[in-house]
């Protein structure tokens, strides 16, 4: 046998220190040439929706940044349908044909394997390191990893670990509260949850029908092909921004989230390629260079995904510039992607709280949404004119209507 690969998968949402203490823990117990964490795509056994694949995925890369053996793979979150673990161990075992797999886990392990699609499979396949926790009933696990044995040759080590008390459920529960968690993950993961404040959204994400869920669950894993880690966080944040004032201003929350997901599509290829995907939506040559991931974005939106919607489509071509005539739906794109929480300008207190319309009667959430664009137009503008560049004329059309 070659050379030993740890693996250690789970949701991750978040990675926090107890996730990051077993994987210390399994380090220092076994000689891993490499320790593979492995966030879910579509998990088979959990009914709780998860977060975007790309928070996970990154909060588990930066609790292990200064890991040099362990490497956060994409492997199940690029599956096309959902996860099992046999399938990511086929998998991982034609990668790595010498060495031995060996998969990390609690010691609640023990007790749930059975209920484990394809488990005896998984046992004939990989060998077992089970934590021990301080506040682990040694007997009882020690009976069971015995029963396993016996029954199925499991082949079953134990490392030890310091007890914890942290639980994802806690960290989500105290960030969707306001609260701090810094504490309970990283500090790395505490700096991205306080950026972005994934767990403030989850209401909305609890209000989507399940079909639009898994939806744009999938729209957000295909992203990966298309954009790199910082332009996929704006990318999901603006979504839940999305998400949220559609809600407040009565709009398709899938057509939201789809249009959000894909505005900065186009936005990581070669500026030709811009220009020719672009040419091509638009019937003719847009000559700001600064537009064209707009249309082109449009263009891949349709032809790679399908999408046919008009209204989610000139979201996506106009959510630079916008336009006159915008729809509610274009003015939310337009707004989430300048006022997520991710983005790093100062001032934007004032456009979200008029673009959510607080303690507003329905009556007024239009003219509110309005007043939020144009104040957003005027800080787009100022920022143009400080470097020099000229103002789009359907942005200066688009704002002269609506102030």
């Amino acid at each position: 046998m070659g050379a030993l690969i740890g693996l250690f998968g789970g949701s991750f949402d978040p990675f926090h220190n107890g996730h990051l203490a077993m994987v210390e823990a399994a380090a220092k117990a076994f000689p891993f040439e490499r320790l593979i964490v492995m966030p879910v795509g579509l998990p088979s056994h959990k009914n709780r929706r998860l977060s975007f694949a790309t928070f996970r995925m990154e909060s588990a890369s930066l609790a292990t940044a200064d890991l040099p053996q362990v490497y956060v793979s994409d492997y199940e979150i690029l599956a096309p349908r959902r996860s099992y673990t046999i399938e990511t161990i086929r998998h991982l075992k034609e990668e790595y044909p010498k060495e031995e797999i060996k998969l990390i886990s609690g010691s609640d392990f023990l007790f749930n394997l059975e209920s484990w699609y394809q488990y005896e499979k998984i046992i004939a396949e990989v060998s077992f390191a089970i934590a021990l926790r301080g506040d682990a009933k040694l007997d009882e696990c020690e009976q069971q990893a015995n029963y396993l044995r016996n029954k199925y040759q499991a082949q079953i080590d134990f490392f030890p670990m310091k007890s914890t008390t942290v639980s994802a459920t806690k960290v989500r529960a105290m960030r969707s509260s306001g609260n701090s968690a810094a504490e309970l993950v990283p500090e790395k993961v505490n700096e991205l949850l306080h950026t972005y404040q994934p767990y403030s959204f989850k209401e909305v994400l609890d209000d989507l029908d399940e079909t639009s869920w898994h939806r744009l669950n999938h729209y957000e894993r295909r992203l990966f092909a298309y954009l790199g880690l910082e332009r996929r966080l704006h990318t999901v944040s603006t979504c839940l921004l999305a998400l949220e004032l559609a809600e407040v201003h009565n709009v398709p929350a899938l057509e939201a989230g789809t249009a959000a997901l894909f505005h900065d599509l186009a936005k990581e290829l070669p500026l030709a390629e811009q220009r020719s995907y672009s040419d091509l939506y638009l019937g003719h040559e847009e000559e700001n260079p600064e537009l064209l991931h707009g249309p082109a974005a449009a263009f891949l939106a349709r032809e790679h995904f399908g999408i046919s919607s008009a209204d989610v489509l000139n979201a996506i071509q106009y959510h630079t510039s916008g336009r006159p005539g915008m729809s509610t739906l274009e003015k939310i794109i337009f707004l989430a992607d300048k006022i997520e929480y991710g983005r790093p300008f100062k001032d934007l207190d004032s456009i979200r709280s008029l673009a959510f319309a607080e303690g507003a009667e329905a009556t007024e959430k239009e003219a509110l949404l309005n007043q939020a664009v144009c104040l957003c137009f005027d800080e787009v503008f100022s920022a143009l004119e400080r470097s020099g560049q000229e103002i789009c004329p359907l942005s200066k059309e688009a704002y002269n209507i609506l102030k």
